[in-house]
């Protein structure tokens, strides 16, 4: 436990309080909606770093990466996979701050899911 992080689950389990969901149901979504951000967070720190000591981009990177990613697609071990990426036209754009907006939506939803519909109580011994 950190300070900064416990300021952060007060807020999370603040937000959640009065909700009628029971303690571990409350730490549960707290640690999935931190699991979710802080996921996103690590990647994009990532791409900074590997930029930082390549001197690439990203997309000059990828770029690079043409001819793996071709011997991949070709393989027949992957044809799902083959199939999806080969129907895109202008190749996959995989933008971080896209895909988080992207994921927070139904990640919030399913949230406001369960608060609107508690689940059953969990009980200790």
């Amino acid at each position: 436990m950190l300070p900064a992080l416990m300021v952060h689950a007060e807020w999370a389990l603040a937000a959640l309080d009065g909700h009628g969901l029971d303690p571990t149901t409350m730490l549960d979504l707290h640690v999935l909606l931190y699991s979710y951000v802080q996921g996103i967070a690590v990647h994009l720190e990532r791409e900074a770093q590997a930029e930082a000591a390549t001197g690439l981009s990203e997309d000059q990177w990828m770029d690079h990466q043409t001819p793996a990613l071709q011997a991949i697609t070709a393989a027949t071990q992957y044809p799902v996979f083959a199939r999806v990426t080969g129907s895109l036209k202008n190749g996959y754009d995989l933008d971080l701050d896209t895909l988080f907006e992207f994921g927070l939506k139904p990640l919030l939803d399913g949230i406001a899911a369960i608060i609107e519909n508690p689940p059953p109580r969990h009980t200790t011994l």
